[in-house]
């Protein structure tokens, strides 16, 4: 069984956003927001050109299973200090694990320190609700602390 984390290129995309409409099937935008797979697509083609963007995917045997997108930007007071963010980052359920989740994670701090950046935030928005403590706990566990909470409102 091999295991393999790496960047995502061209070839991946398809895969990605097939991955992409799964998490959305059962994430809290499904009821908001409908997919579209040619939108999709174009984004994830935009990062994975973009500099400031980190795309990464997560292969087993061969297939890629699961991918991790992350954004580099300034703070809006100070242009020589920059922030990043995961934006997208989901793996198909049946390979799912902490392990996995744990790695995109170093990957992306690695990247972060080498793109001279000074803050991560991390906001899950889905599966969370049922997984709340779950949540804290893999934060918790990668050094991530609290740093507000996140509201919502539906307004369709």
């Amino acid at each position: 069984m091999q295991r393999k984390f790496r960047l995502a290129d061209e070839t991946d995309l398809h895969t990605c956003v097939y991955i992409a409409g799964v998490f959305h099937e059962g994430s809290q935008f499904r009821d908001v927001t409908t997919y579209n797979p040619e939108h999709a697509f174009e984004h994830a083609r935009f990062c994975l050109n973009n500099p400031n963007k980190l795309f990464l995917v997560y292969e087993k045997d061969d297939r890629v299973v699961g991918f991790f997108i992350a954004g580099k930007h300034p703070v809006v007071w100070n242009h020589e200090h920059y922030v990043s963010s995961e934006e997208l980052f989901y793996i198909l359920p049946d390979y799912q694990s902490p392990r996995v989740a744990y790695r995109f994670f170093l990957l992306w701090e690695e990247w972060c320190r080498s793109h001279k950046v000074l803050f991560m935030s991390f906001t899950p928005t889905s599966f969370v609700d049922e997984n709340i403590d779950r949540w804290d706990g893999f934060c918790h566990a990668m050094d991530f602390r609290r740093g507000g909470v996140y509201y919502k409102k539906v307004l369709k």
